[in-house]
C-alpha cells in the first residue's frame, strides 16, 4: 500500500472512497451502540472527529478509521455514563 500525501491546498470535501468509509463506519456505529445515541448525533459527531483529524493530517489513507476510533471512544463513555446514572 503507498500513503497518499495530502496536499497542501485539501479539498473541503473527503474523497469518494473516505464518504464511502465514513458511510459504513457510521452504519456500523449506529448498529452497535443502537440507543446510546441517536443516529443522527453519531453521524454529526463522526464527521466532526474526521474535521478535526484531516485538520493536521499529513497522510489521509486512515482518517476514516482514526474518526471510527474516536466515536468508538465516545459513545463507550457516553453508554457508560448512561448506565452508571
Amino acid at each position: 500500500m503507498t500513503e497518499t500525501p495530502v496536499p497542501a491546498d485539501r479539498p473541503a470535501e473527503p474523497s469518494v472512497d473516505q464518504r464511502h468509509a465514513l458511510q459504513t463506519a457510521a452504519a456500523r456505529l449506529e448498529k452497535e451502540f443502537e440507543g446510546v445515541a441517536p443516529d443522527a448525533a453519531i453521524e454529526q459527531f463522526l464527521q466532526a472527529a474526521y474535521d478535526h483529524i484531516a485538520d493536521d493530517a499529513t497522510f489521509d489513507n486512515f482518517l476514516p478509521l482514526l474518526a471510527e476510533r474516536y466515536t468508538r471512544e465516545w459513545l463507550h463513555a457516553l453508554a457508560e455514563a448512561k448506565s452508571s446514572a
